[in-house]
């Protein structure tokens, strides 16, 4: 089966969760990945994570991760 690879420029940043809870989300600079149109990505951090640790997480995940991508594996076989 053929596996295509969909990119999209990305940002991390911090939010809250319902439970006030600090979590890290993915953030897309383009809609380049349709499989993830509508979706949110994130991260759980460990209990106990303060608020300045989980900026502190992001800024380093934003100045080391270049993209974000997806590996779709075409179930018809051909790549769309």
């Amino acid at each position: 089966m053929e596996k295509k690879t969909e990119r999209s420029n990305c940002h991390f940043a911090v939010q809250q969760a319902s439970d006030g809870k600090p979590i890290v989300v993915v953030q897309l600079y383009q809609d380049a990945i349709p499989i993830l149109s509508g979706v949110l990505l994130g991260f759980a951090l460990l209990g106990g994570t303060q608020l300045a640790q989980a900026k502190e997480l992001a800024e380093m995940l934003n100045e080391r991760v270049l993209d974000c991508f997806v590996t779709v594996k075409d179930r018809s076989g051909e790549v769309g």
